[in-house]
């Protein structure tokens, strides 16, 4: 027998043995120690010289364990399929914020990922079993694999879902992950679930895989099942996800995500280069017919998959609520009928609410996740969700909670309004700790947000300026989906005096997904060849909205709908001035540090392991 055979024998017998244990397990991915256990091996191979980067790296990111821009320390992702978390796995995150992470938080990402920094490598392993006995694990949640799998924060309460597709995303996750042919893609995969295409909150069109709930009903019997989107994508080719089937009877689900990763894994000619590997990059190339017809034809050779031996997650799914008192703090002060009135949403179960949570910048310190924890255990069905715009959303809070649970948010720091407005700034890590990072996007998302609290409540309160979504990354890859933002930036680097470089952005605007079907996505248009000054880029953010806000025909007018009826000219002048002001600069001058920085700034870009 071959090492190659016996290596695929051996992952066939890990992938059935996790099937087995997801069957009793209450969480999604059930840990397997004996990951653990070789990671310890591998890492101390590693660090003894016996085993070569380009092997250890690729096993290393299957476990969850991602390098940084800073030596010696990794980057810890848990994944969380669905974005669910339970009080027992906000505790464990509590644990491992206080244990290990020296900045004593974790961060919330734009795929529900929660994420630790700069923790040596001979800890993770310490961390990684922490994390097991609170439900969570790490496994496939980077590398070359099936990547988290991203849910709607409000499946199951939405009044606009057709059916709850949670259990399915469970098979799905489970049916993935350690699976042979998963475990080494061209590139990464990225799938998410929505039960509704009513209001998108999955930004279903940038993934490589959706499915969206929808009923038929044939010869007079409802059939659940998905309409499957495919091909989506950021970076420096963005590409929006195409309808590959109308629909596809759950019974079959499972088969065509099979049949879609068999041909993606097949595809020899992405592999001959790692930067231009992902599925939309097939799919460009050969067309979405062509696409099509390949998965057909795996599909012929693709026997029954019952998702049902793998959809319980009964406990997991378990909500609830605690009866409450009839009071619900109608005589309470201002701050919670504000927040009430932006960050509270009904669910379809009568009588129960939705809250909208708002960390700074995504993220959470230990306190804060233990405090979550309790306030889950007290006041809600015992869930909350991570979503992509870096909150949290808590679940089934009856009306007569919603003030004590204000109250409990207020006290840690979490009880800020307009939790989905335009005040949501949502950023990558850029320069804090990516290898890939060339701007502190973390610093401008502070920066952004501390303009907007200068400005006036005539400005900041207007409907259409609320409304509108930013958002930024640290490079032109796109972890902060700043394609798809109305107000977009990505990290740059501009020429200024003498060819002293300076921090900048270069600037999206109209991009859309949200409050709309999954077509009517789109992404922001770039100004071409102008960089904005990353010290500039607050003030230019006050004109754009500023612009918008003056010259729109009604205040029904939205912001993309104004874009498409006066065009970029005016905002592009905006954005020429902000260059040439650091074109024009003294080379002392503070455009040349970024925010959150005291060194002049230099470009200083790694290379990532995101195509490794």
């Amino acid at each position: 027998m071959s090492s190659q055979t016996s290596i695929q024998r051996t992952l066939e017998d890990i992938h059935q043995d996790s099937l087995e244990l997801a069957r009793s397990a209450a969480a999604i991915i059930p840990f397997m120690d004996e990951e653990v256990v070789r990671l310890e091996d591998e890492s101390a191979a590693f660090e003894a010289g016996e085993r070569d980067n380009a092997v250890f790296t690729p096993f290393r990111l299957r476990q969850g364990v991602y390098g940084q821009r800073q030596p010696d320390v990794q980057m810890i992702r848990v994944k969380v399929p669905g974005g669910i978390l339970t009080p027992e796995s906000m505790d464990g995150l509590a644990q491992v914020a206080e244990r290990y992470a020296p900045l004593g938080k974790g961060h919330i990402t734009t795929r529900e990922n929660i994420q630790f920094h700069h923790i040596p490598l001979a800890q993770c392993p310490e961390a990684l079993r922490l994390l097991g006995a609170a439900g969570l694990t790490t496994r496939e949640a980077c590398g070359n694999t099936v990547r988290n799998v991203v849910g709607s924060p409000l499946a199951g309460v939405d009044p606009e879902e057709v059916f709850d597709p949670t259990p399915y995303l469970a098979a799905y996750v489970r049916f993935g992950v350690r699976h042979p042919i998963t475990q080494n893609f061209p590139r990464k995969f990225k799938s998410a679930f929505t039960g509704t295409d009513a209001r998108d909150h999955v930004s279903a069109a940038i993934q490589d895989l959706t499915y969206v709930s929808q009923i038929r009903v044939v010869d007079g019997v409802e059939q659940r099942g998905f309409k499957v989107f495919c091909g989506g994508g950021t970076s420096i080719m963005p590409r929006l996800a195409k309808p590959l089937y109308e629909f596809v009877p759950v019974a079959d689900y499972l088969r065509v995500a099979l049949a879609i990763w068999t041909v993606f894994n097949n595809a020899d000619m992405l592999r001959k280069n790692r930067m231009m590997a992902r599925l939309k990059v097939l799919i460009d190339r050969i067309g979405l017919d062509e696409f099509r017809s390949m998965v057909d034809a795996e599909l012929e050779r693709i026997g029954p998959i019952d998702p049902a031996p793998y959809m319980d997650v009964d406990d997991l799914m378990r909500e609830i609520p605690p009866v409450a008192p009839a009071s619900n703090g109608a005589a309470a002060p201002d701050g919670f009928r504000k927040w009430r009135e932006t960050n509270v949403e009904p669910q379809r179960q009568e009588g129960y609410y939705a809250v909208n949570v708002k960390p700074e910048r995504g993220n959470l310190d230990g306190p804060q996740f233990r405090a979550l924890a309790d306030i889950m255990r007290r006041y809600t069905g015992g869930r909350a969700r991570a979503t992509q715009e870096q909150n949290l959303v808590l679940r089934f809070i009856p009306d007569g909670f919603l003030h004590a649970v204000w109250q409990e948010l207020e006290r840690i720091g979490l009880a800020e309004a307009d939790a989905r407005a335009i005040t949501n700034v949502v950023s990558c890590p850029g320069t804090d700790s990516c290898k890939l990072g060339i701007t502190s996007s973390m610093g401008l998302a502070k920066a952004l947000r501390d303009e907007m609290d200068t400005w006036s409540g005539e400005l900041l309160d207007d409907r259409g300026v609320k409304d509108i979504r930013i958002k930024m990354s640290g490079c032109p890859n796109g972890c902060g989906l700043h394609h798809i933002a109305n107000i977009g930036f990505h990290g740059a680097a501009l020429k200024g005096a003498d060819g002293q470089q300076a921090p900048a952005y270069e600037l999206f605007l109209g991009g859309n997904y949200g409050d709309n079907r999954v077509e009517d996505s789109r992404v922001g248009t770039r100004i071409p060849r102008v960089k904005v000054p990353a010290k500039a880029a607050p003030g230019v953010l006050k004109e754009i909205v500023t612009y918008y806000r003056n010259n729109r025909a009604d205040e029904s007018e939205k912001f993309n709908q104004f874009l498409d009826r006066v065009g970029l000219e005016e905002l592009t002048e905006v954005a020429i001035a902000a260059e040439k002001s650091a074109q024009e600069a003294a080379p002392d001058s503070d455009l040349y540090v970024d925010w959150e920085r005291t060194n002049i700034y230099k470009l200083e870009r790694g290379e990532g392991e995101c195509a490794v």
